[in-house]
């Protein structure tokens, strides 16, 4: 039952990062055209924040299609026998679990870096640090998702 909360808590907490960053990426795109063509007064400020809004949006929304099963996938070994399925499924999760790994270590280590460096944006006030920050912190949801589907494919 718990489980079930937390996961609802999650996929509706991604949902409404992913909605929120596309929603800024799509206005403030249409008002830098408006203010680039129309009043001819371009927005210095407004392509780095519609970056940051598109990086978090993709990186949250690849962890939510990581939840729902929903990337890429080859079906090459589909038709193989159940030892061998077994095995290639074992292969993947771990090659999986090893990627997602190293995503959220060097994740860590690169928002680490870029914070202790104090390198900032261009026109905008913030640490490179927090853009990394989608990074990591959207790998530790597809370890939560990949872990939850090794369980099942166990049990």
């Amino acid at each position: 039952m718990l489980l079930k909360k937390v996961d609802y808590f999650i996929e509706k907490l991604l949902e409404f990062i992913i909605t929120f960053c596309l929603s800024i990426t799509v206005s403030l795109t249409l008002l830098q055209v408006f203010f680039r063509f129309v009043l001819k007064q371009p927005l210095s400020w407004s392509q780095e924040v519609v970056m940051i809004s598109f990086v978090y949006s993709i990186l949250f929304g690849a962890a939510l299609a990581f939840k729902n099963s929903e990337h890429l996938t080859v079906d090459v070994f589909e038709n193989a026998k159940a030892h061998m399925q077994k095995a290639l499924n074992i292969l993947s999760y771990t090659v999986v679990l090893t990627m997602i790994v190293v995503f959220i270590y060097y994740g860590f280590v690169l928002v680490s870096d870029n914070l202790k460096s104090g390198q900032i944006l261009g026109f905008l006030p913030i640490k490179k640090g927090y853009v990394y920050m989608a990074l990591p912190i959207s790998s530790l949801f597809m370890l939560y998702y990949h872990v939850k589907k090794v369980f099942k494919w166990l049990g």
